[in-house]
């Protein structure tokens, strides 16, 4: 920001540069994060967006591996950062940085067993109920989860519409019974709190992990579980079921099946099995 600049002229961009990104409808998480990275970087530029160059930026990426001993996951994130807070104020240097490549690490998900207890302890709550039905039986997102109307159930054809997902695309996904049972009773419970919003699930991301990770401790799962671990437990079991890739990807929302794939490399059963057909007899 310059010798001498004022500490609120970061505080200020910060800012700005946070509320854009919750126009955009990021997740508050991101939000968070990528402010935390606009502010580390301003305070070791001291210097306006503008005047930065790529060796300002290269030399702040050496910084975080040499000194501050980030991780490829993290710096990767730092990049990704870096790039939307300087295209963001129309600006297109930080297109040149490089993020390096990211570790392919397989996605934890919970065995059936655990999916079971998580689902027993959950009971006494309609609406925690509710939310670990559909987290676990349809695998939404926790952004799709806390954006759904009562209006997007379609009552008649057991459907639930998940309304500008990630990329903005639209999909319906099927409520198999028990979730529907889950939305119904959780949904009789609110008319006669008369809750008065349209909002199916009226909270926010945090309280959606301190629900299930409650829910966890409770049902002696020994690790930390988040939602996302939910969405993972669903592609995981429906491959090991014997789904077809494609409906899994259709469902889940990725924009391409090589995403979904990675769960080909998650269900060991299955591998073993293909293992012991095909081995060669030596």
């Amino acid at each position: 920001m310059g010798e001498g600049a004022p500490v609120f002229r970061v505080d200020e961009l910060v800012g700005r540069f946070q509320r854009i990104l919750q126009a955009q409808e990021r997740s508050p998480c991101t939000v968070k994060q990528y402010g935390h990275i606009a502010r580390t970087f301003l305070g070791y530029a001291q210097k306006p967006l503008e005047e930065v160059t790529l060796k300002d930026l290269e030399r702040f990426r050496e910084y975080l591996v040499l000194e501050r001993h980030y991780s490829k996951n993290s710096v990767y994130t730092t990049v990704r950062g870096l790039t939307s807070l300087f295209r963001n104020f129309g600006l297109s240097i930080a297109d040149q940085l490089e993020p390096p490549r990211r570790p392919e690490r397989l996605p934890r998900y919970l065995t059936e067993d655990e999916m079971h207890r998580l689902f027993e302890v959950v009971k006494p709550s309609p609406r925690d109920s509710a939310i670990v039905h559909v987290l676990g039986f349809v695998g939404l997102r926790v952004s799709e989860l806390c954006h759904l109307e009562i209006e997007d159930i379609e009552f008649e054809r057991n459907v639930l519409h998940i309304r500008s997902g990630k990329g903005d695309k639209d999909r319906e996904v099927i409520l198999e019974d028990r979730t529907r049972a889950a939305l119904d009773r959780y949904l009789a419970d609110r008319a006669v709190a008369g809750l008065g919003t349209t909002r199916l699930f009226p909270i926010g991301p945090v309280t959606v992990e301190r629900i299930v990770r409650k829910a966890a401790q409770q049902a002696n799962i020994p690790r930390r579980v988040t939602p996302h671990m939910l969405r993972h437990t669903l592609a995981t079991a429906l491959l090991s079921r014997g789904c077809d890739i494609r409906y899994i990807q259709k469902l889940l929302g990725h924009a391409s099946v090589a995403t979904t794939q990675i769960y080909t490399h998650v269900d060991t059963s299955a591998l073993r099995d293909a293992y012991q057909r095909a081995r060669p007899q030596y």
